[in-house]
């Protein structure tokens, strides 16, 4: 497939890849992912390629438009689905997936805790995933540049408003590390994880921005 066909973001997160072939993931096929925020696919690509189903949810129409003519592109006979949809109302309303492997790579800081609490418990109710399966998660820490740039609601949360990144409007909850382990310890039951710090610089419409995300990966449920 030629890179220039792809619509929308062109690669899956670095440190998805890294999760994916450091998990030995590479070396198991037919398995099911499932990604919550999944913008056009990008994320979902790399399983796929290798011989395993995906399904994917977005609430943005044209995201999820583009990660179905990216994976017609693919041409394989792997099943792929992708809903447009709030990800906490697709937790709510399915029953029985049994994912393989769960995916929240860029998306749960645009939803109040109380929320993203939520959509975890009916993961599990509604057995969106099996038992013991690799998890992989991506949140903004506390001392990101975004935080406190816009009208604060509540403890490390915001409307935010920076002039900068093109988010300006959209709500952002941020954590800190400790609090993300212990939600996670309580609701999903991760074990055998791995903690990453990730602080960078990016240029964002011509001005340098201090970036910190956090990456953990581990099994769950």
């Amino acid at each position: 497939m030629n890179i220039k066909n792809i619509k929308g973001l062109k690669y899956p997160d670095e440190y998805f890849i890294k999760f994916f072939f450091k998990k030995g993931l590479h070396k198991i096929d037919k398995k099911k992912y499932l990604e919550l925020g999944c913008s056009n696919g990008c994320n979902l690509m790399l399983p796929y390629q290798y011989n395993n189903s995906v399904l994917g949810v977005d609430m943005d129409q044209q995201s999820i438009f583009y990660a179905n003519e990216n994976f017609k592109i693919l041409n394989q006979n792997t099943k792929f689905q992708f809903f447009n949809t709030d990800m906490r109302k697709f937790c709510k309303e399915q029953k029985n997936l049994y994912a393989d492997v769960l995916i929240l790579a860029n998306s749960i800081y645009y939803i109040p805790e109380d929320d993203f609490i939520n959509m975890l418990k009916n993961i599990i109710e509604n057995k969106l995933i099996k038992e013991n399966v690799p998890f992989f998660i991506r949140f903004r820490e506390i001392d990101d540049f975004r935080n406190n740039k816009g009208v604060i609601i509540g403890k490390n949360s915001i409307i935010m408003k920076n002039e900068v990144t093109a988010e300006d409007g959209l709500f952002c909850k941020f954590y800190e590390k400790n609090e993300m382990i212990n939600i996670l310890s309580e609701q999903l039951n991760i074990r055998n994880f791995e903690m990453m710090d990730i602080r960078y610089d990016n240029i964002q419409n011509g001005i340098k921005v201090n970036n910190h995300d956090v990456v953990i990966w581990g099994e769950i449920n």
